[in-house]
């Protein structure tokens, strides 16, 4: 289906390429209730390239002394909130122990007044937060007051799912340009 910035929770147009996952963001509609639904907390896939930086993240935290780390979210990509942040807890617990540092406090913003790809140094600040951690889509020209960590994805794209949806809707001799989302780079 179509989507619009009102429509925030629709299905993103990536859906098709995603593969053994059923993302919640993918059967809300702009009319669902987020809070009806169960979410999903096991453990995000990260065999074959595919992941949001977990141990990366953990380490960056951990070797920059961050005590508050806030972590934003936007609509589209909500649904992994509670893994990423869950596996991220586990991870700078764990890296804090073994570097004997205090562990830091993570936090995940909500109800952004931004449009998702805009770093929302307000929010963090409200939690004092010393880093802001983005995942997804975000806006590279953006400098605030605190330090910033971009996590874009990582996940691999499937060949034979793109020739299927190319074969379904396109003649066999039209010439189509295949464009992704940075995660998929």
């Amino acid at each position: 289906p179509a989507t619009s910035r009102g429509a925030s929770l629709s299905q993103p147009n990536w859906v098709a390429l995603e593969k053994n996952r059923q993302p919640m963001s993918a059967t809300l509609s702009s009319s669902d209730n987020i809070h009806d639904r169960e979410l999903d907390t096991t453990p995000i896939a990260v065999a074959d390239g595919a992941g949001w930086d977990i141990e990366g993240t953990a380490l960056h935290v951990a070797r920059g002394g961050f005590r508050r780390v806030a972590l934003q979210f936007p609509d589209s990509l909500l649904w992994l909130a509670p893994r990423v942040l869950g596996q991220l807890e586990e991870a700078v617990a764990r890296t804090a122990a073994e570097a004997g540092t205090p562990c830091a406090s993570l936090f995940v913003l909500a109800d952004t007044s931004f449009d998702g790809q805009q770093l929302d140094y307000v929010a963090a600040q409200h939690v004092r937060a010393d880093l802001l951690v983005h995942y997804g889509p975000v806006d590279l020209g953006a400098t605030g007051p605190i330090a910033a960590r971009l996590v874009f994805g990582d996940e691999p794209v499937s060949p034979a799912a793109i020739a299927a949806a190319y074969r379904s809707s396109f003649a066999p001799d039209e010439a189509v340009l295949v464009l992704t989302d940075l995660r998929y780079a």
